[in-house]
């Protein structure tokens, strides 16, 4: 398990399941994801997906955690590493706190903040990149918080609940986050 103060990264199980299906169909929620245009999901083939990340990550390929909340042991979201390419040190992010009740929490800048120390510390990552949505704004705020820089954007390429969207891309260097981390905890 990776802590922090609030929020635990750890397995995931197929117990999870029942939160991801109380929550992922879940429109709300699903209107500010890159898969936005997926329809519903079932619980089979939630299953499949949990066992798929024990594959992905027994092969090195991704690593996808649950997020808890440390107080209640509550899973409230997951957050991912995936398409690893261990030559060039980069990967792809994707994060997601499932139930509205839990957004503006600061959970999810949290967890992020967890799983980017564990990239860079653990697995020795150079770049992490993610695309966002353009109206996901709260999305956006956390992950310049975390030290994310917009590097590009995909104009108008995914349509969802009736508009076309711009998917933002950001990316992390571990140099910048280092300097970033130094700054926020001097010694």
């Amino acid at each position: 398990m990776i802590e922090g103060e609030n929020v635990r990264l750890r397995g995931l199980e197929l117990t999870d399941v029942d939160v991801f299906m109380k929550h992922w169909n879940n429109l709300d929620l699903r209107n500010f994801l890159a898969d936005a245009d997926r329809g519903p999901v079932s619980r089979t083939g939630e299953e499949e997906w949990v066992r798929n990340t024990w594959r992905e990550s027994a092969e090195k390929k991704g690593y996808t955690f649950a997020i808890e909340t440390i107080q209640d042991k509550r899973m409230i979201g997951g957050t991912s590493l995936m398409r690893i390419n261990w030559t060039s040190r980069s990967a792809l992010f994707g994060i997601s706190i499932y139930n509205p009740q839990d957004w503006g929490r600061r959970f999810g800048r949290e967890a992020a903040r967890l799983l980017v120390e564990y990239a860079f510390n653990v697995l020795n990552l150079n770049r992490i990149e993610l695309e966002v949505l353009d109206n996901n704004e709260r999305a956006i705020r956390c992950y310049r918080a975390v030290g994310f820089k917009e590097v590009g954007r995909r104009r108008k390429s995914r349509y969802v609940n009736g508009e076309l969207r711009d998917e933002i891309i950001m990316d992390l260097l571990r140099e910048e986050w280092k300097t970033e981390s130094k700054s926020n905890n001097p010694s």
